[in-house]
C-alpha cells in the first residue's frame, strides 16, 4: 500500500512539473515571439545595408517588388518616387509597405513624402542620393553600406542567400 502510495504521489509531482513546463513556455513563446528576433548588428554580425530604392511615375508595385526582394529586418531603406509621380502614388506604395508584417514590426522602411526630381543622368541624381543618405544617416546610422537601386533592378535576391 505505502509503494502504491509512493507512485501515486510520484505521478501526481511529475505531472503537475510538466504542467507548470507547459503553461510557462505557451507563455514565454507567445509573448516573445518576433519574425527574425535574433537580428543583431556590430562587427561580430553580417553588415548591415541602407538601400535608397527610387523610381518614377507608374514605378509603385516595382519598388514594392524590389524591396521584397532584398528586405532583411538589419537593414534601412528609403522609398523613392520623383516629381513625376503624384502624392497618391506615394500613398498607394506606403499603403503597400505597411502591408507587410515584418515591415511594421521593424519599422525600417520609409516613403519619401517630398520627391526630388529623378533624372539619372546629370547632377539631380547625384543631388538626390546624396540627400538619401543623409537622410538615412539622420533616422539611422547603424548601416555599413550604402546601396542605390531603381526599380529596374528587379529581380535580386537577399543577402541571406549568400550567408549561407
Amino acid at each position: 500500500m505505502a509503494a502504491e502510495k509512493k507512485l501515486i504521489l510520484t505521478l501526481f509531482i511529475a505531472a503537475f512539473i510538466s504542467l507548470i513546463v507547459f503553461i510557462s513556455s505557451i507563455r514565454v513563446s507567445s509573448s516573445s515571439y518576433k519574425p527574425y528576433a535574433n537580428v543583431r548588428r556590430g562587427r561580430a554580425h553580417p553588415p548591415a545595408f541602407a538601400y535608397y530604392i527610387s523610381g518614377t511615375r507608374g514605378d509603385a508595385e516595382r519598388i514594392f517588388r524590389l524591396l521584397l526582394a532584398v528586405y532583411h529586418p538589419r537593414n534601412r531603406y528609403l522609398l523613392h518616387i520623383g516629381t513625376e509621380g503624384d502624392g497618391d502614388e506615394r500613398r498607394k506604395l506606403s499603403v503597400m509597405v505597411r502591408s507587410v508584417p515584418a515591415v511594421r514590426a521593424f519599422g525600417n522602411v520609409d516613403v519619401i513624402g517630398k520627391p526630388d526630381a529623378t533624372t539619372f543622368m546629370g547632377a539631380s541624381n547625384v543631388a538626390a542620393i546624396l540627400r538619401a543618405a543623409a537622410v538615412l544617416l539622420k533616422v539611422d546610422g547603424e548601416w555599413d553600406w550604402f546601396v542605390t537601386l531603381s526599380a529596374g533592378d528587379y529581380p535580386l535576391l537577399t543577402q541571406d542567400v549568400f550567408m549561407c
